[in-house]
């Protein structure tokens, strides 16, 4: 592979970050790593810490790091992230302490955590990549597995209509910037009290006036389901909203993903999500196991996916293309 100049940014906290060509980027290098185990990776070392469980996220990523030729590392997460900053010598060290040592020994931290702030403090610190895991803002390792299988599915050149039913979560919104950054068209549709926000819904109007695609948000699934090529949904309870199950469910119950609801959508239209999945509650049985489902392929990308992120971020021959111009300047306008 040629050698091409790394991105000035090197953490990987959100897609906010990247333009459509470096997205582009490390998904075509997914593609090409995909069933290779060339040893870009060769003797570097990713310190995953999880405050959150994983069942994908972790066994996708360190497969696709180990065929590469790296290493994983397993730490607790009170470890990393003591939280103990009011009581005194609650807290095990200073953050600034524990990621200087860390980049000692480690190429790259995997982190998934609860609060996004702690990302951008371990991000500001740290001299090594920081890779968001999944927080409550974002998920942009999802978003890159997710575009992988639309790509898969549809062709690289192919505009697609998806329409997120349910929750305006982390994974819709990384999804969305994703999407719309590669001139897809998006539409949600989901209770009002769990729709996108108002700075949200500006700046996903702002990627589609930039990119070509287009973005619509509906109380009214019958409003938007039709003419799309994909259906996705995720969990209406995210980890950590336990508590509220009984809450949010009473607003959720008419947005399950159903025969019904697929059929809207149209008799070609392709169902995704990102798992894990609470069958019968946001989508039935039926549509799960259908063959326009794209989940199993969509949990295969996660691997594949993390190749490409990885092999970008730390093998100096697969870093990430620079910019255009053009997109330089949208970036200006867009963050």
């Amino acid at each position: 592979m040629s050698t091409i100049k790394p991105h000035k940014t090197k953490h990987f906290l959100s897609l906010t970050d990247f333009s459509a060509s470096q997205i582009q980027h490390m998904l075509d290098l997914s593609t090409s790593l995909q069933n290779t185990n060339e040893p870009v990776l060769k003797n570097k070392h990713v310190l995953f810490i999880f405050e959150k469980p994983s069942l994908r996220t972790v066994l996708g990523t360190e497969v696709a790091i180990n065929q590469l030729g790296g290493h994983v590392i397993h730490t607790k997460p009170e470890i990393m992230l003591s939280k103990g900053k009011d009581v005194p010598f609650s807290s095990r060290e200073a953050m600034k302490d524990t990621i200087m040592n860390v980049a000692q020994w480690c190429e790259a931290i995997f982190a998934r955590v609860y609060d996004h702030q702690t990302l951008t403090e371990m991000a500001a610190i740290s001299p090594i990549p920081v890779v968001n895991a999944l927080c409550e803002k974002h998920h942009p390792m999802q978003a890159l597995a997710d575009l992988l299988t639309i790509q898969n599915t549809f062709g690289k050149e192919t505009p697609v209509t998806l329409t997120f039913v349910g929750d305006a979560n982390n994974v819709a919104h990384s999804l969305f910037e994703g999407m719309l950054k590669l001139g897809h068209s998006v539409k949600f549709t989901g209770p009002e009290a769990y729709s996108f926000k108002p700075d949200a819904v500006a700046h996903f109007n702002t990627l589609a006036a930039m990119h070509g695609g287009s973005f619509i948000q509906s109380v009214n699934p019958e409003e938007v389901l039709p003419g799309s090529d994909i259906v996705y949904t995720d969990t209406f309870i995210s980890m950590g909203e336990e508590h509220l199950a009984e809450e949010k469910l009473a607003h959720f119950f008419p947005y399950q993903v159903n025969e019904k609801m697929m059929q809207t959508a149209g008799p070609d239209a392709m169902f995704m999500h990102c798992q894990p999945a609470h069958r019968g509650v946001e989508v039935t049985d039926e549509v799960m196991d259908h063959p326009s489902s794209l989940i199993q392929l969509q949990a295969k990308n996660r691997m594949v996916s993390s190749k490409g992120l990885f092999a970008a971020l730390l093998a100096p021959e697969c870093g990430f293309e620079t910019s255009s111009k053009s997109e330089k300047a949208a970036e200006a306008i867009t963050l």
